[in-house]
């Protein structure tokens, strides 16, 4: 006769996995597509993708719409959906919760230039990302299609992501110092 599992060593497993990466992010994902199956029509295209640009420009022009009544460009996904993509959002929120329940979180002290420079970086690269197709999943394909300027825009997403990594391991490396 088989014994009856332990509910503590039970409980135990269901604490370890619920905190575990791979457990979070399938959860995150059922979450993710269930929300998208209620709120979204299925008149869109197959899969709309995860990408901060074009999500970004969505958000906004779709709540510019609903406040002002505008008639600002959407993915034609979005513009069958109840709500604006609030993906952006959900990954700010998460980020957020996720650096304060593992105590990473801190506000850096640094002088207003340096605040500026962040916010104008990261606008830039969401004009940028929105004028060069906006994620690299679109890129490819485009490049595919023999389009020069996708090509032109992985390589510089290339260059750009081994500048900045170069650029935040010498800034690491003068903090250590």
């Amino acid at each position: 006769m088989a014994a009856a599992p332990d509910p503590t060593s039970l409980k135990d497993l269901l604490s370890r996995c619920s905190r575990h990466p791979a457990f979070l992010g399938a959860l995150i994902g059922i979450l993710a597509a269930f929300s998208q199956s209620l709120l979204i029509s299925a008149g869109g295209p197959e899969a709309y993708g995860f990408c901060v640009a074009c999500h970004t420009r969505d958000l906004v022009n779709g709540m510019t719409n609903i406040i002002t009544g505008a008639s600002l460009a959407l993915a034609p996904i979005s513009k069958n959906a109840i709500l604006p993509v609030m993906s952006v959002v959900g990954v700010i929120i998460g980020a957020f919760l996720s650096a304060k329940v593992h105590k990473e979180h801190k506000i850096k002290k640094t002088d207003y230039q340096e605040y500026l420079i962040y916010f104008i970086g990261g606008f830039v690269v969401l004009q940028l990302a929105m004028v060069f197709g906006g994620c690299p999943y679109r890129a490819a394909l485009r490049t595919g299609y023999g389009d020069i300027t996708a090509l032109l825009f992985i390589i510089m997403m290339g260059l750009g992501v081994i500048a900045g990594t170069l650029l935040m391991l010498r800034k690491a490396e003068k903090e250590m110092n």
